[in-house]
């Protein structure tokens, strides 16, 4: 583990100053953390650390504002794993194999074990894998993804969702996950997006919502889109394909394949899952998280028009206020007229 570094993970050894805790790369657009944290962070003993016992129940809800740990088990479900399975369901059907690195508490390898793929996750902390087995029944692995024995080339699906971000060595770690991808397989990426064309004084200036991504000692690399596909491309995984991302404002959404992705037509999809019994009921949770982004999408359309009508509306309102201020200075003018 370093504990500090002056050089990006793509090589390049002249970095620039971007702020007073990130290096920025101009050969790449990646954010390196200056000062890294002591600790081998890939070892959990749950002592107190990163990662930790207490950095889920204690540090993110104290230090970030996050939910507890009980209340993410429940809002990931309505959310973030809807989303999450819908966009795989795009591009790999159940029962492919899927490992998940960095899988909290469980609740998506036990989504996707109930849509009929073959799931299971990865974590780094004994006490969280004892956590997601006892919250969601979820197969979890435990300890850094390069001392697991898992066969090369087995796995169809290997997901990350926020954690490519906290790799001390992105390229080692994301070179060994690949190798566990057969040719056809692909990985599911969700990580913090650094925009180069805005400037950390913009960031802070506009209080932009990419401004909570600056974690000291936790994001280590903070990637681009443009670094994202490089790192990839670099490990012989070309096609690189950015979705939209479910909050968007601060976060990048890609699929890395070696060949071409193909959309799997919706009927497909839904004729894999009505395969089994668990998989109807992930379905019938799928529409209704359609539904209601639907309704979101409704709802936010309509608030936009009422908000350009109440715009126009105060245009109005200031050019009748003007002739009338105009009609009351000819009035007086009038009167004063000799």
């Amino acid at each position: 583990m370093r504990k500090q570094t002056t050089q990006c993970w793509c090589g390049n050894p002249t970095l620039q100053d971007y702020s007073p805790t990130y290096w920025h790369c101009q050969a790449c657009d990646t954010l390196i953390l200056k000062t890294w944290p002591v600790e081998d962070t890939t070892r959990v003993d749950d002592a107190g650390e990163l990662y930790s016992k207490d950095y889920y129940l204690k540090h993110l809800p104290e230090s970030f504002g996050y939910p507890s740990l009980d209340a993410r088990t429940r809002a990931d479900l309505t959310d973030r794993i809807p989303y999450w399975t819908r966009t795989l369901l795009k591009y790999r059907l159940p029962p492919a194999s899927v490992l998940e690195l960095g899988s909290a508490h469980g609740g998506f390898v036990n989504f996707l074990t109930a849509a009929g793929y073959q799931a299971a996750g990865l974590e780094l902390s004994p006490w969280l894998v004892e956590f997601a087995q006892k919250t969601f029944n979820a197969q979890l692995l435990l300890g850094p993804l390069e001392a697991q024995n898992i066969p090369q080339a087995s796995l169809d699906v290997i997901a990350h969702m926020d954690v490519l971000e906290h790799l001390p060595d992105p390229v080692g770690t994301m070179r060994a996950a690949l190798d566990l991808l057969k040719p056809d397989g692909l990985m599911l990426i969700q990580t913090p997006c650094y925009d180069p064309e805005k400037s950390h004084e913009e960031i802070v200036r506009t209080n932009h919502p990419f401004l909570a991504q600056y974690k000291e000692k936790e994001h280590l690399h903070l990637f681009s889109m443009r670094s994202i596909a490089k790192l990839f491309h670099d490990q012989g995984w070309g096609h690189v394909h950015f979705e939209r991302a479910i909050f968007s404002h601060y976060d990048m959404f890609a699929v890395v394949t070696k060949e071409p992705l193909r959309l799997i037509p919706t009927e497909e999809r839904a004729a894999a899952l009505q395969a089994l019994p668990s998989g109807r009921l992930a379905l019938a949770l799928l529409d209704l998280y359609d539904r209601a982004e639907n309704l979101q999408h409704h709802a936010d359309e309509r608030l936009k028009i009422v908000q350009q009508q109440s715009a126009e509306i105060e245009i109005l309102r200031n050019a009748a206020q003007e002739r009338l201020e105009a009609i009351e200075r000819l009035d007086a003018a009038l009167k004063n007229k000799p």
